[in-house]
């Protein structure tokens, strides 16, 4: 039995080898293509997400370290009753102007006299140095007030774009704060 060698010359086998070779090549660029674009917008996805996370941890410690300042507040405020202190809690001045050291109101060891030159409003004047001290350290263009409300003391804390006047007592109705401002308000009593 004689078998026939059916025979294909070499440039046959090249010209199909070519066009086979370059129909894989188109595909598989498409399939790349295709795989960037959808990689692409996943990144791009995800850097939004993180933009976003960012941001809210931001607002998150701003809020945190303004809550701590009002607290602060709230407790030198109580510890100090007298009435020239309270009328220097309550100046706007004494929130808004320069800020100077009016000296330590601490006793000490080694100042164990200086609680005698310590009157009621220098001791106000030094809480409101450290107040405004620790606002200006811990919180990007913070900004303090305490005022009266109602039979009720007041302390805002506003920072970044927000001025004290910005936190409305309207934003703070039923104890939630609804306004987009950037800021907390804490009432307590004196």
């Amino acid at each position: 039995m004689v078998i026939k060698r059916f025979s294909v010359s070499k440039r046959q086998r090249v010209v199909k080898h070519q066009r086979v070779v370059k129909y894989q090549k188109g595909i598989s660029l498409i399939e790349v293509l295709v795989a960037a674009l959808v990689f692409g917008v996943g990144i791009v996805g995800f850097a939004a997400l993180q933009l976003k996370s960012v941001r809210q941890v931001e607002g998150t410690y701003s809020r945190s370290q303004a809550m701590s300042i009002a607290q602060d507040l709230i407790e030198r405020t109580k510890a100090n009753t007298a009435p020239t202190a309270r009328a220097f809690y309550l100046n706007a001045n004494s929130w808004s102007g320069s800020l100077s050291n009016p000296g330590d109101c601490l006793h000490t060891d080694s100042a164990p006299d200086i609680t005698d030159a310590c009157t009621p409003e220098k001791m106000a004047q030094s809480d409101v140095y450290e107040v405004r001290s620790s606002l200006d350290d811990l919180i990007s263009n913070g900004k303090i007030n305490l005022a009266n409300c109602d039979e009720l003391l007041c302390v805002t804390v506003a920072w970044d774009q927000t001025d004290i006047a910005g936190c409305d007592q309207e934003a703070f109705s039923n104890g939630e704060r609804e306004s987009t401002a950037n800021c907390v308000r804490v009432e307590f009593i004196p």
